[in-house]
């Protein structure tokens, strides 16, 4: 049995002798079983807030696995033209955006009147890469 049906059987069973208080006369008798009837509605609720906050943090522990995964697997290797390239990916890769923030950005080429800047450019953060030297 999990919490919350735990927790709801002791409310129906604080609401049974919340009945039976009515004919009973103590003041006394009265408050406490209002107490408890008040402490395990709130239970209730932190239990529920509590499962909402461990379902969170499963997702975010399958992310974090997938990114580590991702990181494992997808290593960038740098090439003679300055850039990144990834095994299995076609392309070449921005070094900026994968040294800061991890991010795959695949270069662009330059229409030919900008290629004194280099050849390739990154459409995220706009470094040229293949220039060629002077």
């Amino acid at each position: 049995m999990d919490l919350m049906a735990l927790i709801q059987q002791a409310l129906e069973a604080s609401g049974k002798l919340r009945d039976l208080s009515k004919k009973v006369e103590d003041a006394d008798f009265k408050m406490i079983l209002a107490d408890l009837h008040n402490a395990l509605a709130d239970a209730k609720l932190e239990s529920g807030e509590l499962k909402m906050k461990l379902a969170w943090a499963q997702e975010e522990i399958v992310r974090l696995k997938q990114l580590i995964e991702q990181r494992d697997k997808g290593k960038p290797t740098y090439s003679s033209e300055g850039v990144y390239t990834f095994e299995g990916e076609a392309g070449r890769f921005c070094t900026a955006c994968w040294d800061s923030d991890e991010r795959k950005m695949r270069l662009t080429d330059l229409a030919s009147e900008f290629r004194f800047v280099g050849q390739w450019e990154c459409p995220k953060c706009h470094a040229g890469y293949g220039a060629k030297d002077a």
